[in-house]
């Protein structure tokens, strides 16, 4: 039904979900993936595997911006990555997403096809809140859409709860977003981009 709603009328909907960055880190089991941030070197090694969804143009936009990437390596190959944001963010549609200066956006949560299913978004997710620069936020904040079921159920057990939604219509060139009293408390919405030259990471 999501899915359709996207396709046929333009209209996009996500959960708002948070997690206080002074929360108590979730236990992780221990695991033979090392945890760090990633530089722009280990980043643009990985851009050959379509799987991992990475393109050149995109990570160096996106680390120009400020934002920073965390990622699970194994023997050296990336497993996962998530990102995070400290301002404005680019995302698919020619659409940003725009937030308070409480928050510190997390968005592009990706997990290889060959590590899905172990749990690796779950702990990416609790390592990468306390990995990833703070830079005087205290909420982290993502957006995931409801049909996303892996994502949500990856949020869910790193520690992460609903406190809203936002979402946009496009159609017949114009531009409606939308969002519930808990995402405008936190300034968090989406507006229309006014540039469509720059890269974009979709929003799942």
């Amino acid at each position: 039904m999501v899915a359709q709603l996207r396709r046929r009328l333009g209209l996009h909907f996500y959960y708002m979900l948070v997690r206080p960055l002074h929360a108590a880190p979730r236990t992780c089991a221990p695991s033979a993936l090392v945890y760090r941030v990633l530089d722009e070197p280990v980043l643009l090694a990985h851009c050959a595997d379509p799987r991992l969804d990475l393109r050149e143009e995109v990570l160096r936009a996106a680390l120009a911006a400020g934002d920073v990437c965390v990622g699970a390596l194994h023997e050296g190959r990336l497993a996962a990555y998530v990102w995070y944001s400290f301002g404005s963010t680019r995302q698919a549609d020619g659409v940003r997403v725009e937030f308070g200066p409480r928050v510190r956006y997390t968005y592009k949560l990706h997990v290889h096809p060959s590590r899905r299913g172990c749990g690796v978004g779950r702990e990416l997710l609790a390592r990468g809140a306390q990995l990833g620069p703070r830079r005087g936020r205290d909420l982290d904040l993502g957006f995931v859409a409801p049909d996303n079921r892996p994502s949500l159920r990856a949020f869910a057990a790193a520690g992460w709860r609903r406190a809203g939604y936002a979402g946009y219509a496009r159609g017949l060139g114009g531009f409606v977003a939308f969002t519930s009293a808990g995402a405008a408390r936190l300034e968090a919405r989406f507006v229309n981009s006014k540039s469509g030259s720059e890269p974009e990471f979709a929003l799942r």
